[in-house]
């Protein structure tokens, strides 16, 4: 794994030599979990594959908007597929191991797309805000050019988030138990087995989730404020409730996706009385209610999309 530390040979091998056991759901009957995650799993991976095939194959939704649904519709699929197939196989055949190369590996993953989402919400946030706040600016702000360096620009940040605290995590002794408490790689329950200080890698998953997290929470909010206020100033009943019927089902979707991670980092560093069990269904719901939900909340529920979904139907509304 490029992941491992290249400074100690002696580290880097016995590192490279660890495999670590999940302790998942010992208290639950496997079939029963697992029935209720590949139904999720499977409503997250068709609805987002369904979403993007008809932005792709549409010509008429070939603008911005709609190339955002579809950034997000891809997140929906890696943040969903990225640990949940694997906690299906652990269930299904009672092996618990992982390498800890594939275990960093989809340490770095997780808080790549899940990073990733979060950028989009915000990144979708402005794009309403303008639509509604400001629409004679917005053939001239949301062009196709602003949706290339928004992509790069979340590549560039979310990476840049992730990789450091990967190798935090990688460059830990780990000489004690090797039992993760979890269903996945999470990095903090990972870390908690190492006989290392972990000061450092905790401090800067809470802080990176806070600058990271918070400053996008924030310019969601301060954008939904913004088209509130600016519908409510039109004083038009329809109009002013379609869009408060709009924003609130974006802002519940969103609010669930920051109150799951929230819940999960903060359960781990600070407040210590979650039961495990918990903590790890709402890890898992992170992973899976949100984009389940996606393609419902922002796709569905536009007008257009809908429109195409079911002329390909045959369904006329």
């Amino acid at each position: 794994s490029l992941l491992l530390d290249n400074n100690s040979d002696t580290h880097g091998a016995n590192t490279s030599a660890l495999e670590f056991t999940f302790i998942c759901f010992p208290e639950v009957h496997s079939w029963d979990i697992s029935g209720l995650l590949l139904f999720f799993l499977l409503a997250a991976l068709t609805s987002n594959v369904m979403l993007l095939a008809v932005i792709v194959i549409e010509p008429r939704l070939h603008h911005p908007m709609y190339y955002l649904l579809a950034m997000l519709s891809m997140v929906d699929i890696c943040l969903s597929s990225v640990v949940t197939p694997k906690i299906l196989v652990m269930l299904w055949t009672g092996s618990m191991t992982v390498t800890a190369s594939a275990c960093f590996t989809q340490m770095f993953f997780t808080v790549m797309f899940s990073a990733s989402e979060s950028s989009i919400f915000m990144v979708m946030a402005f794009d309403r805000y303008v639509a509604i706040c400001d629409p004679l600016r917005y053939p001239s702000v949301m062009t196709k050019q602003f949706v290339a360096k928004a992509l790069v620009f979340m590549v560039v940040r979310n990476t840049a988030v992730a990789l450091p605290l990967t190798l935090l995590a990688v460059n830990l002794d780990y000489c004690s138990s090797r039992e993760i408490l979890h269903c996945f790689c999470e990095s903090m329950t990972v870390e908690k087995l190492s006989c290392s200080d972990i000061t450092p890698s905790s401090l800067y998953g809470l802080v990176a989730f806070i600058v990271v997290g918070g400053s996008d929470g924030l310019l969601i909010i301060i954008s939904y404020l913004a088209i509130l206020r600016t519908v409510a100033a039109t004083r038009s009943g329809s109009v002013a409730c379609k869009a408060f019927r709009t924003c609130v089902s974006h802002l519940i979707v969103i609010c669930m996706f920051y109150i799951t991670v929230a819940t999960t980092i903060v359960s781990n560093r600070v407040v210590k009385e979650i039961p495990r069990p918990a903590h790890v269904v709402l890890s898992l719901l992170h992973h899976l209610l949100a984009p389940a939900l996606n393609p419902m909340v922002y796709g569905v529920l536009t007008k257009e999309i809908r429109q195409r979904v079911l002329g390909k139907m045959n369904i006329h509304p």
